[in-house]
């Protein structure tokens, strides 16, 4: 197989007691609160939005001053509002103007998916993260083993459409990347342990939470990130107890094959790390629990510039959390 750098062993560092001040702006709103803050050094409040819905998880500030936030589905006119529901349920994305104009307004909500958790921007567009309801007997008939429906992880990448709406651009789903080794006679079957760019059907067996019954929130998928100058997105599973990177050169026709982009790999995991016996491998698992908000360190000349930062709710011990830093084996200018 082409440029695998699944290498699970990586330079790992603890930032739980080092920070620095870069004379910054910071942009946060409480998750269920309507309002979203922009605060300079000395916290003092820059500039606030206040909407009529509640954000469910993140925001983030464009280059042009507009805020783009999660929100929840749950006054959409002349439609219906989400239904589905689980952890950090949203359903919609708005790009709203520094006057609070909202410019743009897509709804990403059906019975069949449902936005959730995190988003970030790749360009002027923004890329969320998303379910689709798999039925248990489409995981079974693939390898895997469920008794209720299962929602595995997608992504939709969106641009502005110009009309006040958006338009999907990009996507990549982990189901197009599954590997399993119970059924021979059932598809993606193989060696899992040689096939570390793929994510075994049954790797995880105790999912907890949330929708679909039964642990339907299967990777609990909570971090996304985008780094401009890899052209890769890197994201962080609770469940898995890992974080991936793949590659987003490609087109979303070679995102769900194994060919193609700047990786020559199309959609597979480039990158995994966290826990090893998650694709057949002996090793100490890192991350024993709880990781989120995976990112890149921006490579601008601070400490561990271009490294992957995650916040490890058990990165000390069960009650200590940290923000540990990990070097990747290709890292960003």
């Amino acid at each position: 197989m082409k440029n695998i750098i699944f290498i699970f062993l990586a330079t790992f560092i603890s930032l739980i007691s080092y920070s620095q001040d870069f004379n910054g702006f910071a942009l946060y709103n409480a998750q269920g609160d309507n309002t979203t803050y922009l605060i300079d050094e000395n916290q003092n409040i820059a500039h606030t939005w206040t909407m009529s819905t509640e954000c469910n998880y993140t925001v983030q500030l464009k280059d042009n001053g507009n805020l783009v936030r999660g929100t929840k589905n749950n006054v959409q006119t002349g439609g219906t509002n989400n239904q589905l529901n689980g952890a950090a349920d949203a359903g919609r994305v708005q790009e709203i103007d520094p006057n609070g104009n909202v410019v743009m307004d897509f709804f990403y909500s059906s019975s069949s998916f449902l936005s959730h958790h995190d988003l970030t921007l790749i360009g002027d567009n923004i890329l969320i993260t998303a379910w689709e309801v798999k039925s248990s007997t489409e995981v079974n008939d693939a390898g895997g083993s469920a008794t209720s429906d299962k929602w595995p992880t997608h992504f939709v990448e969106i641009a502005n459409d110009g009309n006040g709406g958006g338009q999907i651009v990009w996507e990549w789903h982990i189901w197009d990347h599954m590997i399993q080794d119970t059924d021979s006679s059932k598809p993606n079957y193989g060696v899992i342990s040689d096939n570390p760019q793929l994510i075994d059907i049954n790797m995880i067996n105790s999912a907890g939470g949330g929708p679909g019954g039964g642990g339907g929130d299967w990777f609990h998928v909570n971090g996304v990130d985008y780094n401009e100058d890899l052209d890769q997105i890197s994201f962080s599973s609770r469940f898995a107890s890992e974080i991936y990177i793949i590659d987003h050169s490609t087109t979303t026709a070679e995102a769900a094959s194994h060919s193609g982009g700047n990786s020559g790999m199309g959609g597979d995991i480039l990158y995994r790390w966290g826990n090893p016996n998650n694709y057949g491998i002996s090793g100490t698992q890192v991350i024993p629990n709880a990781v989120h908000d995976v990112r890149w360190i921006t490579n601008d000349g601070r400490p561990n510039g271009g490294f992957l930062q995650v916040f490890n709710n058990s990165g000390v011990s069960n009650n200590q959390s940290a923000v540990d830093g990990i070097e990747t084996p290709n890292r960003s200018k």
